[in-house]
């Protein structure tokens, strides 16, 4: 009996190494589409803005970039960096009508320039993003924002970052790292380590699915056993995905956050599964031992999801994300911030 639960515990230690071995292999070598949604053009030609396609050269590595203008206005404008969440959508393929209603709309309609740029591997840059970290991304932020700042129809001085999910760890540590940056708004962006907001994100699915007591106790010791198997697969082969969540998992905002004197602010759904507003407020809080800098803020958007689209239950989010409509409400807190700011 004793040798065959051993044989069932390498069965079954096989099976899960070879799914995340076959998983990290997808996510190093499997193909990005190269060619934008087919509503992304006719919606960006009817732009009053003018617009420049680019690359941005990082350490030998070209990202694709596409930067809008808009027409009239001041000479010299404000501009904002969009930082993506995670995975593989290209900014032309994002979320429906994310970057259209809540930042191409937004801040053009506010006479500021918008830099979208497209992750290492996606679309038409070069390299892979699986083979860098927050930091890592950071860097191409960075990298980003210093390539505009040249341009002469943008002010250099007033150049500010947006983040969506995991693109909030991002924007943050790159606003700590280069005080040139203006300013950051993290939508749905996570103030938790990465491994926590993963666990978190296991958590509600469990409470989702109608489990309690033991079983959801079972479940989760078995979410946890599997992350950091992933890890520790990540940590030997530094490889695909798992290599990237290996180099990540641990990322911490504390210190990035405690970097940081220029105005933020942090807003999240109401009914967001991937990212709880309670959570995540509570933990910014305890990351400032309950005395939040007065440049920090935060806000809360009545029954919106992970990409702000309207749902009455977090275990709906994202079941039919096309008939979702955009939360008026987030839009309005932004504007409503950005003037608060002097834009």
């Amino acid at each position: 009996m004793k040798k065959r639960n051993i044989l069932i515990i390498l069965g079954l230690l096989l099976t899960i190494g070879l799914f995340y071995a076959g998983r990290s292999v997808y996510y190093e070598y499997y193909p990005v589409p190269k060619e934008p949604s087919a509503e992304w053009e006719p919606f960006v030609s009817a732009l009053d803005a003018q617009r420049e396609a680019f690359f941005i050269e990082v350490e030998g590595i070209n990202l694709e970039a596409e930067l809008f203008i808009p027409n009239g206005g001041k000479e010299q404008k404000p501009a904002v960096l969009f930082a993506p969440g995670s995975g593989d959508q290209l900014y032309q393929n994002y979320d429906p009508g994310f970057i259209e209603t809540y930042i191409l709309d937004v801040f053009l309609s506010r006479d500021m320039a918008v830099l979208l740029v497209n992750k290492r591997g996606m679309g038409l840059s070069e390299g892979l993003y699986t083979r860098r970290s927050i930091e890592g991304r950071a860097e191409d932020v960075i990298a980003s924002v210093e390539t505009i700042q040249t341009h002469p129809r943008i002010d250099a001085s007033n150049i500010g970052l947006v983040g969506h999910s995991q693109g909030g760890w991002v924007i943050v540590h790159a606003t700590a790292e280069y005080p040139d940056i203006a300013f950051f708004i993290s939508l749905a962006g996570p103030t938790t380590t990465i491994y926590e907001q993963t666990l978190d994100r296991h958590e509600i699915h469990a409470r989702c699915i109608g489990l309690s007591g033991a079983e959801f106790d079972e479940y989760m010791a078995k979410q946890r056993s599997s992350i950091d198997l992933g890890m520790k697969i990540g940590e030997i082969t530094n490889f695909g995905m798992l290599g990237f969540d290996f180099r990540s998992m641990h990322y911490n905002p504390d210190e990035a956050l405690k970097k940081i004197e220029n105005p933020g602010l942090y807003i999240y759904g109401e009914n967001d599964p991937l990212v709880q507003p309670p959570v995540n407020i509570e933990r910014l809080q305890e990351i400032f031992d309950n005395d939040v800098p007065e440049q920090f803020s935060t806000a809360v958007i009545d029954n919106a999801s992970h990409a702000f689209t309207l749902v009455d239950d977090p275990c709906e989010s994202g079941v039919n994300p096309d008939q979702e409509e955009q939360s008026q409400k987030l839009v309005e807190v932004l504007h409503a911030w950005l003037e608060d700011q002097g834009y």
